[in-house]
């Protein structure tokens, strides 16, 4: 059957700190609407440049890289899930014929 059960760390040791501000060279632009991302504008201009580094910008890390695990496990999960108990296609039972060689 499918293991439901993962263990996974993330901390120092396999995290470096996330940026919090734009990206180095990115200009602050007044963000469209409906779009909530981090754009160094808020209604009356441009924002102070968040601190870099610290625990702050370590725990983000961290936690983008569990849900881009988590992710990755699901899907594997899911596919499974999908291919147990279904027949093979066609295509999955007959070898591909192969062209002849000129």
């Amino acid at each position: 059957g499918i293991s439901s059960e993962v263990e996974q760390k993330f901390d120092a040791s396999n995290c470096q700190p996330a940026r919090l501000g734009l990206p180095v060279g990115d200009e602050a632009v007044k963000p469209k609407g409906g779009d909530y991302s981090y754009s160094g504008m808020h209604d009356h201009g441009k924002l102070p440049e968040p601190k870099e580094g610290g625990d702050m910008a370590l725990l983000l890390s961290m936690v983008k890289e569990a849900q881009k695990s988590s992710d990755e496990l699901l899907t594997r999960i899911i596919k499974e899930e999908k291919n147990v108990g279904r027949k093979p296609t066609k295509n999955e039972i007959e070898p591909k014929k192969q062209k002849p060689s000129e």
